[in-house]
């Protein structure tokens, strides 16, 4: 039962109770209500709530919503990768905490959540980066609710509306052949990058990975198992990330010459030579990273001097997977190659191209049945 009493200008409520963890009598108190009707009133909210046994809720009414992110990252931050870890750790520190941190866990309301998501989307943020953040946000509230550090998350379903104009990032017929062109007056090892790339359709990160064993010359082939970023090499996240491929003649001849390339690079460099595992690297053998991918792909572009569309790498693999679709190849004969986990995920993000060919191939069953 609670009681309560004036202290100076204010009102207090005292509840006491037994503990269920120990069993002893315990007593929770507040101060500063304007008027005894408010401090019976939030008074008969913490008796519900122990009523419902919510004694955790209770107890983390007064945590800080940094202290709380911040403590759920030590302590589970080990459970993901490196790199989730990282992104992790940047959208907390660099956005959340620095709008959010000082409120108090249970204290955020869902209109103050709203306003902060609105002030990223102002600010210019992609849909995806605003989503991400949202996301590693619940992931923190919802390992809260689960400890019963608050009884529920109340940022669910928020509203993230971005216009943004459509990206493209891939390159026409016509765009390949320019950007070709100009790898080709590049240095040696800038084309054989857009070359891999726009050959395989293979991800940036899995052709960091590459190593001269995974190339089979014999049968024309790569076999791709792993991939390398800046935190170091790991599996491919998916199965099906994990797969041997075709490669045409040209580039079997392109990566023969590639080999050669550094053969005579090592012998000129002698013994300043970097003796990488990798078979991406610069002309003295050191090993290039994500960074060094995306400069390379940026210096072809500017090289080319035409107003081609500013793509990213992973733009090569769209390209690539865009012009097999474009020759008449089968959704399931693009999709291995790729490495996509099924035919749906392949049709589901080129959905322009395979819409085009619908029409096309209904128009083609018209004349054979005429």
């Amino acid at each position: 039962m609670a009681s309560f009493r004036k202290r100076g200008y204010s009102w207090q409520y005292r509840i006491k109770y037994i503990d269920p963890a120990t069993g002893k009598p315990k007593e929770k108190s507040k101060s500063g209500f304007r008027t005894k009707k408010e401090a019976q009133v939030e008074a008969s909210e913490v008796e519900k709530m122990f009523y419902l046994q919510q004694h955790s809720v209770i107890a983390n009414k007064e945590t800080i919503l940094k202290d709380w992110l911040n403590e759920w990252l030590e302590i589970y931050g080990s459970q993901c990768s490196e790199r989730t870890l990282f992104n992790r750790e940047f959208y907390i520190n660099n956005h959340i905490i620095p709008t959010l941190g000082n409120y108090k866990l249970n204290q955020l309301t869902r209109l103050e959540y709203q306003k902060f998501i609105n002030y990223l989307i102002g600010k210019g943020y992609a849909k995806k980066t605003v989503q991400t953040i949202h996301s590693i946000f619940c992931t923190s509230i919802n390992k809260a609710v689960e400890l019963e550090m608050i009884s529920h998350n109340k940022y669910q379903g928020i509203s993230i509306k971005v216009e943004e104009e459509e990206k493209i990032n891939y390159l026409s017929r016509d765009e390949v052949g320019i950007f070709i062109t100009a790898a080709k007056k590049s240095p040696y090892h800038h084309y054989m990058i857009a070359s891999i790339l726009l050959r395989t359709g293979m991800r940036k990160g899995e052709m960091l990975a590459l190593k001269w064993d995974d190339i089979n010359f014999e049968n024309n082939e790569i076999s791709i198992t792993k991939t390398r970023s800046d935190q170091g090499v790991k599996k491919p996240k998916t199965k099906s990330s994990i797969r041997t491929i075709g490669i045409d003649n040209t580039l079997t001849s392109d990566l023969k010459q590639y080999q050669l390339w550094q053969k005579k690079n090592k012998m000129k460099y002698g013994a300043d030579y970097f003796s990488s595992d990798f078979l991406v690297c610069g002309p003295n053998g050191k090993e290039m990273g994500e960074f060094g991918v995306n400069k390379t792909i940026e210096a072809i572009l500017k090289k080319s001097k035409k107003d081609l569309p500013h793509i990213s790498p992973h733009g090569l693999r769209h390209t690539h997977a865009i012009m097999l679709l474009e020759s008449g190849a089968d959704i399931k004969f693009v999709s291995e190659p790729l490495g996509h986990s099924t035919v749906n995920m392949t049709a589901d993000v080129y959905v322009h191209i395979t819409k085009k060919y619908e029409t096309q191939n209904l128009l083609n069953l018209e004349s054979y049945l005429s």
